[in-house]
């Protein structure tokens, strides 16, 4: 059992000095435990670089990592699992995302209605990224999610939960990040805060991105546009070209699909047809051919809360995804393991020759 991290203190104007863990079960609280940084993620000329190594990434949409301690903590046991395989990037939101069947609504918010973060969610967050950054991996940090923006009171509570993360990540010094700002920026059913939507959006992202800028400057952002609703994913301040689904890749910029198209469903999670397997390898290799992007990963067995299968959020890889009795994304582990190679920071290192076929490979 992995233990669990630091307790956070957070005041009404900023987060405060982080404590070191309390005894949960006996209320005895210890002394503040100073932070430490991480291994620094940086852009440059449209690639990626982590700790001064240009780095390629592979990874996964975890969008409610943060659910629970229990989760958090299922998520920090399969790290280890996902560099052997490639993965080498998470991404989770604070403002959990969709939460599938049989709650789509049923996703952790992070935020109080006036924009604190909360001390669970700091604790679980800064756990999380410390656990990644040991194995030099990157974590995507959303902060806004669709069906939950309109959580927050107005706009006066969003500018302060984007500043609140800013100084969070800034003062425990967690930089192997990069954030989405806002997730689905502009859906036109979900997304409610007029600062969310269009019109003039871009200059509205360009807003968000200051907000957060002006505390912590050396952390690259992004927003990511909803599919096919008219808004750009480009604009004024942006660091990271964020995308979603079947949006096609950019040339130029570091582009990164926090949402690859998902092939099955919450009602049914981690079942996949021969052709769902057919097209998602078809995106893999998009991907792999385009040396300055980057996807996650994205299914309903790894991102939904409960769903058919009753154990979800799911990061563990499960089976190959054929039946019921099947459940999981492994083939999707196995494809990047063989493909792009096992992780060892700042390289992967691919095998000798692809598996040998086991009669359960897509």
């Amino acid at each position: 059992m992995i233990s669990r991290p630091w307790t956070f203190a957070l005041s009404l104007a900023a987060i405060a000095v982080l404590a070191a863990p309390p005894d949960r079960a006996g209320g005895q609280e210890t002394v503040a435990k100073p932070a430490t940084p991480t291994k620094e993620f940086e852009i440059r000329n449209d690639r990626p670089y982590l700790g001064g190594q240009p780095v390629r990434l592979w990874g996964l949409r975890s969008g409610n990592a943060l659910y629970s301690w229990n989760v958090t903590e299922r998520h920090v046991n399969c790290l280890d699992t996902m560099v052997a395989h490639g993965l080498n990037t998470i991404g989770l939101y604070i403002q959990g995302s969709n939460g599938g069947f049989p709650n789509r609504e049923a996703g952790y918010d992070g935020f109080h209605r006036d924009g604190r973060i909360r001390p669970e969610a700091a604790e679980r967050l800064e756990w999380l990224v410390r656990e990644a950054d040991k194995r030099g991996m990157v974590v995507m940090v959303g902060l806004f999610s669709p069906s939950k923006d309109q959580n927050l009171y107005d706009e006066a509570a969003i500018k302060r939960a984007v500043e609140e993360t800013a100084r969070f990540l800034k003062q425990r010094q967690l930089r192997n990040v990069f954030v989405d700002l806002v997730h689905e920026y502009n859906n036109p059913e979900r997304m409610d805060q007029p600062l969310m939507r269009e019109p003039d959006g871009a200059a509205k992202k360009a807003k968000l991105t200051s907000w957060f800028k002006a505390i912590a400057p050396e952390i690259e952002v992004g927003v990511c546009p909803a599919e096919n609703t008219g808004t750009e994913d480009e604009y004024p301040g942006m660091d990271v070209r964020i995308i979603q689904k079947s949006m096609a890749i950019p040339s130029r910029g570091f582009v990164v699909n926090v949402e690859l198209t998902r092939h099955d469903y919450y009602e049914n999670d981690g079942i996949f047809t021969k052709g769902d397997r057919a097209e998602m390898q078809a995106d893999w290799e998009r991907y792999q051919a385009a040396p300055n992007a980057a996807m996650l990963f994205h299914a309903a067995y790894i991102q939904g809360i409960t769903n058919r299968s009753s154990t979800a959020p799911n990061p563990e890889r499960g089976g190959y995804g054929t039946s019921a009795n099947d459940r999981g994304v492994r083939f999707y582990y196995d494809w990047v393991r063989d493909h792009a190679g096992r992780y060892e920071y700042p390289k992967h290192i691919k095998p000798d020759s692809p598996s040998k076929p086991t009669g359960r490979q897509p």
